[in-house]
């Protein structure tokens, strides 16, 4: 008998997502543990000045990431918008003011999308490299320069590209259909040229030592998320580095009037990410692991018995050591015999009830994880990282029924 599990969204007439997919935010990204709202609650009960509450959550940051300073985002993308501004102001006025005394800068951190005249904007780009998020560094008013190709870059295109007078910064995305240049590669050319380097990070936890590797690595900026595996509120977010940068960048952010004000984080959503952040990095990484890898596999030989489907367990890996961080399922059907694609499978689970949001050809793992792009092709992604208990038995049974609904008899000969 399948568990049934509680919907606190029913009352409202909306159906339970089951998050096969990972620790997404069309889903709600991941759930928080108790901890997490009692803080929040409890910093609900007075007022506070914002800056000092961010300060203060910014010395958090830099402790756990080896940063010179940090600073709390509203998510990811807010995290990059606010980078982008850093490096767009770097070396100018800006930089005389202070977060913690009274506003008196509105009107330079303003020149900020659309006022940037005499600003330097461009930021470095490897074609390979681009995505959907870092449109965000448009937002804040930069520009990109692409350089290479789809399949490519060479050393003497990023060299090539710098201009003294242009470019604010190079900007890397750790997690591409195809493999940019090596980031060591990237950053030696940034500093050649006395510029920094912004990295993107957000799916790069775990490992736990995520948040330390980039900042020794030597990146000027990197931007982590806090409602992923970090398990706060699925608003927050990490940006930690130079000092000079943050300070930047808080002097762009909420509460203040930069082009970073929309992004606002409440004193309930930064204390409660403050203490997710701090059992994230004391929490038992490895037995979390094996309790992954023992539901994949689970799930994946309850598939497997069923005819004309097969399954397979692969992992995310992490960029440069290319180690095991979350393991998938990848479930491929007979088509034929089921008169059905993945695809349409995919799209039933999300119609079920509870809806199962298990992705068709996901590529948002990049190739380090199966080695070639055709592995995804024709297969149903499976991911137990942010199921929860009971769920894993839920979807092997909505998977059986909708192949079952969908299998085609064979024709009778007379």
């Amino acid at each position: 008998m399948v568990k049934e599990i509680y919907n606190p969204y029913e009352k409202y007439g909306i159906k339970r997502v089951i998050n096969a997919a990972a620790v997404a935010t069309i889903v709600g990204g991941s759930i928080s543990p108790p901890e997490v709202f009692r803080a929040m609650e409890d910093a609900s009960k007075s007022f506070v000045y914002i800056p000092e509450v961010q300060a203060w959550a910014g010395k958090v940051i830099a402790e756990i990431t080896g940063a010179e300073a940090g600073f709390p985002t509203a998510g990811s993308c807010h995290g990059i918008l606010l980078a982008a501004a850093a490096c767009m102001m770097k070396g100018t006025e800006l930089e005389k003011y202070d977060p913690l005394e009274k506003e008196t800068w509105t009107s330079i951190a303003q020149k900020l999308p659309m006022h940037s005249e005499g600003l330097k904007t461009e930021f470095i780009v490897q074609k390979c490299d681009r995505n959907v998020y870092d449109h965000s560094v448009e937002c804040a008013g930069g520009r990109f320069v692409e350089v290479g190709t789809a399949n490519g870059t060479t050393e003497q295109d990023l060299d090539e590209a710098f201009n003294p007078q242009k470019t604010a910064a190079y900007y890397v995305t750790l997690r591409t259909d195809y493999r940019p240049l090596p980031l060591k590669t990237v950053i030696k050319i940034a500093h050649k040229h006395n510029v920094p380097i912004i990295v993107d990070a957000a799916t790069e936890n775990p490992p736990k030592k995520s948040f330390r590797r980039f900042i020794d690595m030597g990146v000027d900026l990197v931007i982590l998320s806090g409602g992923k595996e970090v398990h706060g509120p699925n608003n927050s977010g990490i940006l930690a580095g130079r000092k000079g940068l943050i300070k930047l960048a808080h002097l762009q952010a909420y509460p203040f009037h930069g082009v970073g004000r929309p992004g606002k984080m409440s004193r309930e959503t930064i204390v409660g990410f403050v203490t997710a952040l701090k059992l994230y990095v004391a929490h038992d990484e490895e037995a979390v692991f094996k309790a992954r890898v023992a539901k994949a596999k689970w799930i994946s030989e309850q598939l497997n018995k069923i005819p004309n489907v097969k399954t397979e367990i692969f992992y995310e890996t992490t960029i440069e050591e290319n180690e095991p961080t979350i393991p998938l399922v990848a479930l491929k059907i007979d088509e034929k015999a089921f008169g059905m694609t993945g695809k349409d499978l995919s799209d039933k689970l999300m119609t079920s009830n509870p809806k199962i949001y298990a992705p068709y050809e996901s590529r948002f793992l990049g190739p380090n994880s199966a080695g070639t792009l055709d592995f995804y092709n024709g297969k149903v992604t499976i991911n137990p990282r942010s199921m929860l208990e009971g769920d894993e038995s839920i979807v092997v049974e909505k998977v059986k029924e909708i192949l079952s609904a969908r299998k085609i008899q064979p024709i009778k000969q007379r």
